[in-house]
């Protein structure tokens, strides 16, 4: 049987404050870390962020042993946010999806094995502990397959799309409903192949953050003009100096900080409240775009607040 058709947005106006966080990959005490940091959830773990939307860019499996703990976390939070009036979005990222269709190269063992009670069935002699039970729990009846695949791949918020790698511009779907639909053909039984895995998909493609940008200028232009949007939120290439980063002046934002204790424990959230943009960290909030003041009235002369600059970065690493 197929997955339930997803039922929900893939846009939404009007929200006050937007909350987007990076790639976890197994370690839920990092996700409830930047989670209390950006003030959304208490100390027990249940949501305080009211009406805010929370956005998970993809990528909470694999590489640490806390996947299904994280996998949890946000199913609860998805139901408590959603009774206080705002969301929670967990986005497709390339390693949900690599899970989903069997390919296991990032899977930690620990991980694996955590899923052993999701099968009756007996690992096959020779076989990783709970491999019976990971293929069964990511399949389409599985608890968190069938969770997965009523997700989006992208979405947009008060005109800001927000998924796991990037929108190329020669994508065979140029619609949020014909990009989400087209990411998941792959994960649902009787479909023909889609873009899921597909090099230049938007869980895949990197060309925003690791080429140079007048490669990809006129592409991004048009990509954005296309659905709609001012800028691209993802994940999936990590920032070399555990940052928040911003390309294109600012059309352009990259979350994945490596924010996983295998990765460095970078705590860091990017907040939206209309064209502010700020980083959240440990030590305090950044700065990142704030929006020009109103054009002065000819017989007011009112100087134009300089933009914030941003410190140096390094180029971002790949994934």
């Amino acid at each position: 049987m197929a997955a339930a058709p997803r039922t929900e947005p893939y846009v939404f106006q009007g929200v006050e404050r937007i909350v987007a966080v990076g790639d976890v990959h197994g370690d839920v005490g990092a996700l409830r870390d930047v989670l209390k940091l950006a003030g959304l959830i208490d100390a027990q773990g249940h949501w305080t962020g009211g009406k805010a939307h929370l956005v998970q860019t993809g990528d909470i499996p694999d590489r640490g042993e806390q996947t299904r703990e994280a996998y949890e976390l946000l199913m609860r939070l998805e139901v408590e946010a959603q009774k206080a009036g705002g969301r929670v979005h967990a986005l497709l990222g390339n390693h949900e999806v690599m899970n989903m269709m069997g390919d296991l190269r990032y899977v930690a063992p620990g991980e694996r094995a955590s899923f052993a009670d999701q099968s009756p069935a007996p690992d096959a002699p020779g076989t990783p502990r709970g491999t019976q039970g990971h293929q069964a729990a990511y399949g389409p009846e599985g608890r968190y397959g069938r969770w997965l695949r009523t997700h989006a791949a992208v979405v947009r918020i008060n005109g800001t799309l927000f998924l796991h790698g990037g929108i190329a511009p020669d994508l065979p779907e140029t619609t949020l409903e014909g990009l989400n639909r087209w990411v998941l053909q792959d994960v649902t039984p009787g479909q023909p192949p889609g873009g899921a895995s597909a090099r230049n998909g938007p869980l895949w493609f990197r060309g925003y953050a690791l080429d140079d940008e007048a490669q990809w200028e006129a592409g991004l232009t048009k990509v954005l003009g296309q659905l709609g949007a001012k800028r691209m939120v993802m994940g999936h290439t990590t920032t070399q100096d555990g940052r928040i980063r911003m390309r294109f002046g600012g059309r352009v934002v990259f979350t994945d900080t490596g924010l996983s204790t295998g990765y460095g424990h970078h705590l860091a959230a990017l907040e939206l409240r209309g064209d502010r943009l700020t980083a959240l960290y440990p030590e305090g909030r950044v700065p990142l775009l704030v929006p020009k003041a109103p054009a002065p009235s000819p017989s007011v002369q009112v100087p134009e607040p300089a933009a914030v600059p941003q410190p140096a970065r390094r180029e971002a690493i790949s994934r």
